[in-house]
């Protein structure tokens, strides 16, 4: 499992904006890319609010399909935001909570 991590810093101000147009476009978006997991934002508010979105993959091949929408999301926020938006990817290490994917048996 791999996730692909964005982070970027808002004033508070434009964030309700980004937050709420986001909210609206992503899950229908993430949810037809193969091999999808999940999705989790994090906000640690203040005056710069700093913002970390995660994003599940089952593999590099998610991760790829997926690459085209995270360019446009990341351009979307700096848009918004005037900051930059950093991306990296993560291998998973462990997990708590997020079940394996069933595979279906060809038999």
């Amino acid at each position: 499992m791999l996730s692909r991590v964005m982070t970027f810093y808002s004033e508070s101000v434009t964030l309700t904006d980004v937050v709420e147009s986001l909210r609206a476009d992503l899950p229908p978006q993430y949810a037809a890319l193969p091999g999808f997991r999940g999705l989790l934002v994090l906000e640690k508010p203040g005056t710069r609010n700093h913002i970390i979105a995660l994003t599940l993959w089952d593999d590099e091949e998610g991760v790829a399909a997926s690459e085209e929408l995270a360019d446009r999301i990341a351009d979307r926020i700096a848009a918004a935001t005037g900051t930059s938006v950093t991306r990296n990817i993560y291998n998973v290490m462990g997990r708590l909570g997020i079940a394996e994917r069933k595979h279906e048996s060809t038999g």
